[in-house]
């Protein structure tokens, strides 16, 4: 049996996971950029912004790592929803392990669209959608009509 939709969605997940990747790359980027840090604080102390107190640059400091650390948690669970998703188009490909790409799929895409924060949840919709259709599709059962058998 063919697993061709299961394949493509789940490449299609793949690839949409693809995409906290490169969310996280460029707040990771900004994070050590001076310039931004330096249009930050003058946005932030600009007569414009009304804030209570005045925020000094130790402030945004901490502010732009704690920015670093919630991109790089992004960054890791969405490379690891990609890994997920090759693993299971690997047992998918010549209808290995079905089953298992099919739990792999369902809790991947569950635990992964609550760990990038619902950045990555057209992702897990894909592998959701692939997983289920991976455990719920049966495979052809041999039809013996008059001494031969028909697939």
């Amino acid at each position: 049996m063919k697993r061709t939709v299961e394949m493509v969605l789940t490449i299609i997940g793949i690839v949409l996971f693809g995409l906290p990747v490169l969310l996280s790359g460029i707040m990771l980027n900004a994070k050590d950029n001076p310039q931004i840090r330096e249009e930050m604080e003058s946005f932030i102390n600009s007569p414009e912004v009304q804030m209570e107190g005045e925020v000094t640059s130790s402030d945004l400091g901490q502010m732009m790592d704690m920015m670093g650390s919630f991109a790089m948690f992004i960054l890791i669970a969405s490379l690891i929803a990609i890994g997920l998703g090759i693993l299971a188009v690997i047992f998918l490909k010549g209808n290995k392990k079905p089953k298992a790409a099919g739990i792999i799929l369902i809790i991947s895409a569950i635990v992964m669209t609550f760990a990038t924060v619902f950045i990555g949840i057209f992702g897990g919709v894909a592998y959701l959608i692939a997983g289920i259709v991976a455990l719920v599709r049966k495979p052809k059962t041999p039809v013996e009509e008059e001494g031969t058998i028909n697939y």
